[in-house]
């Protein structure tokens, strides 16, 4: 057991808060990665290359997109650990667990066939009943276990046609079928909510049955058992030596950096508008490998950068990401209920119109909300409304 797991009960507290504070700036860099598709159909496009449009597009992959969907992975698979902890009857809080996981399995699709079909609580209900199996393994296991399943991802993304020779072919091809789309989204979002249900009905049935086992299950599995690992090790709660998270920084950012750059010149060499805006066109190799790879790694290097910069942060900083990191569920879900009021209910700005500078300022005008709201709302509740559907509607833990 590392020196940070037998910190004494006197820390715990600070664990707690460092964790929150974690989880709210992952819930707020999810954002950032999931706006071109709350906000349109194509994360890569850019329609009018400019100074303000291509530097947006490039700290979009640069800096954010895959960086923030594994530490949040992490942390469920940490959640799931430190919420079995101390239970005495492993049989009773199996199936305690899997109530929680039944009912976010139904928030999930209530979220993903009414509002948004990029849904991520789906994946993790399923993957939930399987971190039962590893909660009780050694860290190094569930290390290694994470590492595999993460290969499988990053092999499958690079080669999809593994995927499609294998997994694919045996349980899905032969029976599944799609179907065509009833409309396009631009055009499912400019009629009546009947529209836009219909076609949210046909892509989560695409999606389940391609994203899912493409690649969705592997990466964040992969990485809950990461997170349930680094957990056991003290790593994401921040009780590890400020020397620690320093050279954690340089390691990552000296591994994964390179990768992550590389990736992202190969998507510009590809790209109709920015390639030609930058003077440089071609398709590089190995695209999806090394930048999916890079941001793994570059994810750790966040981790140890926020920690070691969460103790020299003042309380009027910490608390309301705090706060946001309390709420992630509701906060989550928040997202998708800005973007289906300013894009369908009120029709404020056309669907898929805006490049990702303008996205940009909607993500700020976003984070500005949800860090007030999430202060006020936590300084009178206990947690937020979703939360507590969700803890209600799964029963008390045993």
């Amino acid at each position: 057991m590392s020196e940070g797991v037998r910190a004494g009960s006197q820390r715990a507290q600070s664990r707690i808060t460092s964790l929150d504070f974690l989880r709210g700036v992952a819930i707020l860099g999810m954002l950032v990665a999931n706006v071109p598709w709350l906000a349109g159909d194509s994360m890569s496009r850019v329609r009018e290359a400019d100074i303000a449009s291509v530097s947006a597009w490039m700290a979009q992959y640069l800096v954010f997109d895959q960086r923030f969907l594994p530490i949040f992975c992490m942390l469920f698979g940490a959640s799931v650990y430190l919420l079995s902890a101390g239970s005495k009857d492993d049989a009773a809080f199996n199936r305690y667990f899997l109530r929680r996981m039944a009912v976010l399995l139904a928030i999930g699709v209530a979220h993903a066939y009414i509002l948004w079909p990029g849904d991520i609580l789906i994946t993790y209900a399923v993957c939930g009943p399987l971190l039962l199996l590893f909660r009780n393994q050694s860290v190094w296991r569930l290390i290694a276990a994470g590492l595999i399943l993460k290969g499988v991802n990053l092999v499958f993304g690079q080669w999809p046609d593994i995927y499609e020779m294998s997994i694919e072919r045996v349980l899905f091809s032969w029976w599944v079928d799609y179907g065509d789309a009833p409309s396009t989204i631009v055009e499912a979002y400019a009629g009546s909510y009947r529209d836009l249900f219909e076609y949210n009905a046909w892509r989560n049935q695409f999606i389940q049955w391609t994203a899912l086992p493409h690649f969705r299950v592997w990466n964040a599995l992969g990485f809950m058992l990461i997170g349930m690992g680094l957990f056991k090790l003290g790593v994401l709660q921040g009780l590890r030596s400020a020397r620690f998270y320093r050279r954690l920084l340089l390691i990552s950012v000296s591994l994964g950096a390179p990768l992550i750059v590389y990736g992202v010149l190969a998507r510009i060499g590809i790209n109709p508008t920015v390639g030609p805006f930058l003077g440089f066109t071609g398709e590089l190799p190995l695209r999806s490998i090394t930048f999916l790879s890079g941001c793994a790694i570059a994810s750790l290097g966040v981790v140890a950068g926020i920690h070691i910069v969460y103790p020299r942060l003042s309380n009027a900083v910490t608390e309301p990401v705090e706060a946001v990191g309390r709420m992630a569920l509701t906060n989550y879900v928040f997202h998708s209920v800005f973007f289906f009021v300013l894009f369908f209910s009120l029709k404020l700005i056309e669907f898929d119109s805006l490049d990702h500078d303008s996205l940009f300022l909607l993500i700020l005008l976003v984070w500005g909300i949800q860090l007030l709201l999430s202060t006020i709302w936590m300084r009178r509740f206990k947690q937020g409304p979703v939360e507590a559907l969700w803890r209600r509607m799964a029963g008390r833990k045993p």
